[in-house]
């Protein structure tokens, strides 16, 4: 399996990791199969959380790699923000996975105001992992993000110490969330930090297009992608997408969004092409805010019984962290969906036939305060 440089850090870890959290799903025994397996296609890279079963996923972890921790690079997280709550984890999650040292510790799940000034206000958990750097305890502090990236990028700016992000990278919500590709890795990489990707088939929303998924996710900036799997057809179907890897041309990628059908004729690609707008109304940024407040799965489209509860299911995924970010963001605009008289030249230049106005109702519904019926 192919290895790629973690930042500037001189660590090499596998193009292809593997996540924790659905460990939780399985016995310990699937665990250890699933382990040896992707150790032997030549995967190091593993990952996992404290709070992920509350230290079962460590636990199995730490068992199915005793004598293995010299070939693997092994992270995980902390989801508390203070001083004690954070050192009395980290010593937990170095006992469950049975190692003297991780080689990155990631500030867990950095997505609000309050998340980022309890780091910031110290002594904090931050200082836990500044002196585990220092004693040799982990090797590299990281953070997590889900979402908007803004809070996690201001830790990085503010405080210097950070060494690996890690967020989500696939090519429904890059439209949801754009700063990830377009802000937080030039940051990263101006920076040196290593970066490593998650969800890369949107929490399994990209389930019927998987090669597209995870080819779109291993063609970014990235160091390495985590999966999750719990079983060993799942992981090998994976590593037999990687092994037949080629880069995503940009010309591709084009392609992809344009065709992709999750995307169909109602997620904004953000492209800008339907502005000017004869009425001043912000159409890319309406529709980012609606990304932000419900990942733009609520169409009012009638869909398949399977794929309406997915999206039911997915949509809020992350809004529950800053719920009302986007409807003060949509109260904050000048002009808004009551200003358009519906003259579709939006529409018209929009190359995904997307039906602009009817969106826009539809988001203002969804935004703003009153009864709005669709």
């Amino acid at each position: 399996m192919e290895k790629r440089s973690l930042g500037t850090s001189g660590i090499e870890v596998s193009i292809l990791g593997l996540g924790g959290f659905h460990l939780l799903e399985i016995k310990t025994a699937q665990v250890a199969q699933l382990v040896d397996y992707f150790i032997d296609q030549g995967g190091n890279y593993f990952e996992t959380a404290a709070e992920y079963g509350n230290g079962e996923s460590e636990k199995k972890l730490g068992y199915t790699l005793k004598g293995k921790r010299d070939k693997i690079v092994l992270a995980s997280k902390v989801h508390k923000r203070d001083k004690e709550g954070a050192r009395h984890y980290l010593e937990r999650t170095l006992k469950n996975l049975d190692t003297d040292y991780l080689d990155i510790w990631f500030l867990h799940h950095v997505v609000t105001p309050d998340d980022l000034s309890s780091l910031l206000d110290r002594p904090s958990a931050l200082d836990v992992a500044l002196s585990a750097k220092k004693e040799g305890k982990i090797r590299l502090i990281g953070v997590s993000t889900h979402g908007r990236p803004d809070f996690a990028m201001e830790l990085i700016e503010k405080t210097g110490e950070i060494d690996v992000v890690m967020t989500h990278f696939n090519y429904f919500d890059k439209f949801n969330f754009p700063k990830i590709e377009d802000e937080l890795i030039p940051l990263a990489r101006e920076k040196g930090m290593g970066i490593v990707g998650m969800k890369a088939f949107a929490d399994g929303f990209l389930h019927r297009h998987p090669e597209d998924a995870l080819r779109y996710a291993l063609s970014l900036d990235v160091d390495t992608m985590v999966v999750g799997a719990n079983n060993i057809e799942l992981l090998k179907k994976d590593i037999g997408i990687l092994n037949n890897f080629t880069p995503m041309s940009k010309d591709e990628m084009e392609e992809l969004f344009l065709n992709a059908e999750e995307l169909g004729n109602y997620v904004c690609r953000q492209c800008d092409k339907c502005l000017p707008c004869p009425e001043g109304i912000e159409i890319p940024e309406i529709f980012k805010y609606e990304g932000w407040y419900d990942r733009q799965m609520r169409d009012y489209n009638i869909h398949p019984i399977e794929e309406h509860i997915m999206r039911e299911h997915l949509a809020f995924w992350f809004n529950g962290d800053y719920k009302d970010a986007p409807i003060e963001a949509y109260k904050e605009l000048k002009v808004n969906y009551l200003a358009c008289t519906h003259c579709n030249i939006c529409s018209s230049r929009c190359p995904y036939n997307i039906d602009i106005p009817e969106k826009l109702k539809i988001v203002h519904k969804k935004l703003a305060e009153g009864e709005l019926l669709i």
